[in-house]
């Protein structure tokens, strides 16, 4: 197996230098990343069609814009160091309130003004196998977080077709911590609509929210059994939390409808947070041409549940200065028509 192909992709506005990353396994699936944002920019499927699965751009430059738009869409983006929303920005641990970034509206969105998604990560490929990890220090008191963070996160391509995801943390401090990845998927390629596609989910209950989309700490039914199929679903607007029902299992899966491909989600996470096209403007100028639109692509964000800090009855999202956080999320896609 060949190394990884590591290229230089741009320069960010302070001089500093963005690589890409290119992963590729026997069977010729490849998954390019880039280090601002520890961004996943291409995901292509085994066979002869060249099948691009993530939207993304091609030059940092789009990256940096989209970043600073209203609605940033945070393509293919690392989101920390706390997924979602936080109320007003504020939390309280070892009983001292901390005032977070409001950087959506009131409230605290996808970690702040400085968060993961716009930093320069540093990437170390792995010998052994075809893996990039990267690395990042989040220095005390950014966008109002306690404790200096430092993760981890490490890509894995296996000949199985599966993307493996281990992201690790730990804080000099006690902190909040809920990491996620913001990768738009679509199994028919980057330039179609999700719409026809169909997704099953390991849940049998969501988040219920309020106008803002802040958790108001109850639990919605979804269905009476898991794996509820979402087929109807799958229209702009889709944006919610879906509690795990059995972390052991398969959680989530995106299928197509006609070229036979299917994505299998599986997490350590206790939610899966779905989310189409809210805010994505139309006519989005992506890669290769391609004008992005509400439904061209769907996240599947394994992480814990927004504003976790402010409810009790949520899973912890402490990360205590002597623990490792951890997310492992694996994407595996089959095909009976391909290997």
């Amino acid at each position: 197996m060949k190394p990884v192909e590591i290229k230089e992709f741009g320069q960010l506005p302070d001089g500093q230098m963005v690589y890409s990353y290119l992963l590729k396994n026997k069977h010729g699936m490849m998954v390019e990343f880039i280090s601002y944002g520890a961004v996943m920019r291409s995901c292509v499927l085994p066979g002869n069609q060249g099948l691009d699965v993530v939207l993304g751009f091609d030059r940092l430059e789009d990256y940096l814009a989209s970043m600073n738009m209203e609605n940033p869409p945070y393509f293919g983006s690392i989101v920390g160091p706390f997924a979602g929303r936080i109320q007003q920005g504020v939390f309280s641990l070892n009983n001292k309130v901390y005032q977070l970034s409001q950087n959506h509206g009131s409230h605290h969105l996808h970690g702040g003004i400085d968060s993961f998604s716009r930093a320069l990560w540093i990437a170390k490929p792995q010998t052994a196998e075809q893996s990039i990890t990267l690395k990042y220090v989040s220095t005390v008191g950014t966008d109002g977080y306690p404790g200096e963070i430092t993760s981890t996160l490490t890509y894995s391509l296996t000949d199985d077709n599966e993307l493996k995801m281990n992201y690790k943390a730990e804080s000099t401090e006690d902190t909040i911590i809920n990491v996620t990845q913001h990768h738009y998927w679509n199994l028919g390629g980057h330039d179609q609509s999700v719409e026809n596609q169909s997704i099953q989910l390991n849940a049998t209950h969501f988040l219920d929210k309020n106008t803002d989309n802040i958790p108001t700490g109850n639990f919605e039914q979804f269905c009476e059994k898991p794996f509820n199929d979402l087929t109807t679903g799958l229209r702009s607007g889709l944006d919610h939390t879906f509690v795990i029902s059995d972390q052991s299992e398969i959680q989530a899966s995106l299928s197509h409808p006609t070229n036979g491909w299917k994505m299998l989600v599986k997490s350590n996470q206790p939610a899966a947070h779905l989310f189409i096209g809210c805010g994505l403007p139309e006519n989005l100028n992506g890669k290769q041409g391609v004008s992005y639109h509400a439904t061209s692509g769907v996240c599947f964000e394994m992480q814990n549940f927004p504003d976790a800090p402010n409810h009790e009855h949520f899973p912890s999202c402490v990360l205590r200065k002597d623990e490792v956080y951890e997310n492992n999320t694996i994407f595996h896609f089959v095909n009976n028509d391909h290997v």
